[in-house]
């Protein structure tokens, strides 16, 4: 069944890349109204920017996406993966400057806060598309594949020689039970040796040790090291979630992922989307909706506050 939240959170932060303070509504939806963003600092008849592959701009070092009007919203993929994570399919963000705040660098507060205010089951079904080919995106020695499978399945392979990082990889059926204990709190990272390129291209203004690992060779910068050894590729999963998210629907399907990043993730949306034959949309008998207290669209005027 479809889903969205019982009433309204509110979140303060700032954007990682722009360095900007920035303030998220997330307001409860109704049935077949997606995952829609809307910024308020713009002037114009058309705000709305829906979180679909379609609207895909970039994916250098972020997600963003525009609508027909030119108007975009950047770092979009935490609070995707939260929103796909927690099986949460309807949404309004109202957000009242250009990017989604980074908060930790991860998804654990969007998601604790969409927790709190309330997961509601609404009276319609929700469709699930399943991958029907195997289809493969490659740049150089990077690459992302979709094969069939029964479910989400997750495999990502990481490779940073001569760092602490080193060669990580990991495969978790994503559910979400998995979500909130194996992927939800890791945080995104970067080399120390990359931040002045990064900033000189307007990258990575609001970074900090606050929200972000900081690698220097072999050793993590950040004065509590890391929540897991092999964080960095836990959150490379992350950021795949959130990208996948953009898909519209629930994916059935095997993603595989070698070295790659959020352009690489984009274009294999893209390119399942691109024939009818590579995928399907069904409601499969097989899949169990979890259930949740409420079984109505509801809206309070209570708000949860997050500020970060």
């Amino acid at each position: 069944m479809q889903k969205t939240i019982k009433k309204n959170v509110i979140i303060v932060g700032t954007g990682i890349h722009l360095g900007r303070p920035a303030r998220l509504t997330i307001k409860p939806a109704p049935t077949n109204h997606g995952i829609v963003f809307k910024r308020l600092d713009v002037d114009h008849n058309n705000t709305l920017i829906k979180a679909n592959f379609k609207n895909i701009l970039s994916g250098e070092l972020c997600t963003t996406l525009v609508n027909e009007e030119g108007i975009s919203v950047k770092t979009v993929e935490h609070l995707l993966a939260a929103f796909s994570g927690l099986g949460i399919s309807n949404a309004l963000i109202e957000i009242d400057n250009e990017e989604i705040p980074i908060l930790d660098g991860s998804s654990l507060k969007f998601a604790q806060a969409l927790i709190d205010a309330g997961i509601c089951e609404q009276d319609e079904s929700l469709n699930f598309c399943s991958v029907k080919k195997s289809i493969k995106v490659v740049n150089k020695n990077s690459w992302v594949k979709f094969e069939p499978a029964d479910n989400l399945i997750l495999t990502v392979c990481i490779d940073y020689p001569n760092t602490c990082i080193g060669k990580q990889s990991l495969s978790l059926l994503i559910s979400k039970d998995t979500f909130q204990k194996e992927l939800c709190d890791n945080r995104t990272f970067c080399l120390k040796n990359d931040i002045k390129d990064m900033r000189s291209r307007g990258f990575a203004l609001g970074g900090s040790l606050d929200n972000a690992i900081v690698v220097d060779g072999y050793s993590v910068i950040n004065p509590k090291g890391l929540k897991r050894k092999d964080e960095f590729v836990r959150h490379k999963m992350l950021d795949a979630l959130g990208d996948l998210a953009l898909s519209g629907l629930p994916l059935l399907g095997h993603y595989k992922a070698f070295c790659a990043g959020h352009k690489l993730n984009n274009q294999l949306l893209i390119k399942l989307f691109s024939n009818h034959s590579n995928y399907k949309v069904s409601v499969p008998d097989n899949i169990n909706s979890e259930k949740y207290v409420d079984h109505n669209f509801c809206s309070t005027s209570q708000n949860y506050r997050a500020v970060i």
